[in-house]
């Protein structure tokens, strides 16, 4: 009976060996999806979705007050302390770019973000202040559609 436990006791300890490796390995995943909210200048509170996919940089935005939703993608910096997207409407039509860099700490990449929305034009810019309200574990790496494609 005791030689069952010990063996017990091995395929456990294998077993959550295994699961621990895995949580690691998910953890400092590339692959990162993040929800802000914040202000946009004038146009007001936005709620912003971000999905990181080194280097890469994807998501959606929404102006609270006007239900205006818009898509973006764009790139990291090489240090991963700033991003720079491009900003399509529901149509598909480029209306804007955001320049940004993320505020970090030992306990929270990119806690905020802040930088300057530019219109297509170049004649509209606009400070941006986003700060992380959740970060959703790591996700597996799909063929999700980008903006502008």
């Amino acid at each position: 009976m005791n030689k069952y436990f010990k063996y017990l006791a091995l395929v456990l300890l294998v077993s959550l060996s295994k699961y621990v490796s895995a949580q690691v390995e998910e953890i400092g995943s590339k692959n990162s999806l993040f929800y802000y909210s914040g202000t946009l200048g004038k146009a007001g509170e936005v709620e912003f979705n971000l999905q990181m996919d080194e280097p890469e940089v994807s998501g959606s935005y929404i102006v609270e007050k006007t239900g205006d939703w818009f898509l973006f993608n764009g790139r990291l910096s090489p240090d991963n302390d700033a991003m720079g997207v491009l900003v399509y409407s529901e149509s598909n039509e480029y209306v804007a770019s955001i320049e940004a860099y993320f505020i970090s700490d030992e306990n929270s990449f990119a806690k905020e973000i802040n930088g300057v929305w530019k219109s297509a034009d170049g004649r509209v810019r606009r400070p941006i202040n986003l700060k992380k309200v959740a970060e959703l574990a790591a996700t597996a790496n799909t063929d999700r559609p980008h903006a502008g494609e």
